[in-house]
């Protein structure tokens, strides 16, 4: 169970620039990518610029201090990191908003919120990794799941497809605001959760497809649950005992204790790289 977790963290974050290539071929979901970068060069472009990199200070949660110049440093290939002064929560006080790429396929944006403390210096307030985000008009950040559930299971290209008359949409992402100096989460609704049970209960009802091994792939089932648990998981108090019976209630199969393990590790792990 393990070694599927560390599996999956590995694709997560190794450079696979060759497949990235060849996923983008076939896969649908990658224009959500473009689409990403559309949201976040139309948000840049909003922001005020920063009169003065080398003299400006971040503090992480970590406590550690760095010029936001020597923070923001280009990956090898993608796109250039962007940052921006922009009051994200209309009182009055600019917020300073990072975006940086840190290389690999299917993976690796950042974008760090920081709020000012002092002149030219910043506490950082929020960060999200790896979760393909768009930022709206109204300063909303949209945050997918998709990226860091990519390699559930299956391969990154792989996606279930409701193929009957009334398919449903697809449920992989949040949405946050910036609100007094932290990342809120908005909250699900009624609606959001009929949602979700109801898909839970059409992916139930599909054949049940047989892992050889901890490399094997499906058809994207797995991930599908996986993407929807997330969304359940966060929108709805962050209850991991009442996520859990979710997916007890829906995921029938011979595997359940594995592929329940593996949500719960890279959940784990998503809350350990993100701040909201």
């Amino acid at each position: 169970m393990r070694a599927r977790f560390l599996f999956t963290a590995v694709l997560f974050l190794s450079v696979f620039h060759s497949r990235a290539q060849q996923d983008s071929v076939y896969y649908q979901r990658d224009s959500v990518v473009e689409v990403e970068a559309d949201c976040t060069e139309s948000f840049f472009q909003r922001t005020k610029t920063v009169a003065a990199p080398a003299q400006t200070l971040l503090t992480l949660s970590n406590g550690k201090t760095y010029k936001l110049s020597q923070f923001v440093k280009p990956a090898e290939f993608g796109p250039a990191p962007q940052y921006g002064l922009i009051d994200l929560d209309d009182d009055k006080k600019n917020e300073l908003v990072i975006y940086n790429f840190t290389g690999g396929a299917h993976c690796c944006d950042e974008i760090y919120i920081f709020r000012n403390t002092a002149p030219n210096k910043y506490q950082q307030a929020g960060k999200m990794f790896a979760g393909n985000t768009c930022i709206t008009q109204g300063n909303e950040f949209v945050f997918d799941f998709y990226e860091q559930f990519g390699y559930f299971f299956t391969c990154y290209a792989c996606a279930w497809e409701d193929t009957s008359d009334v398919a449903t949409v697809p449920v992989h992402s949040i949405t946050l605001r910036y609100k007094k100096g932290a990342l809120v989460i908005q909250k699900g609704d009624a609606a959001l959760k009929t949602h979700i049970t109801d898909q839970l209960a059409i992916l139930s009802e599909q054949p049940y497809e047989k892992m050889e091994d901890d490399i094997s792939q499906d058809n994207g089932l797995r991930k599908e649950f996986a993407l929807n648990l997330a969304v359940y998981y966060y929108s709805f108090g962050r209850n991991l005992p009442a996520t859990q019976a979710l997916f007890n209630k829906y995921y029938k199969f011979p595997d359940a204790k594995k592929v329940w393990t593996s949500f719960s590790e890279t959940l784990k792990y998503i809350k350990q790289q993100n701040r909201f």
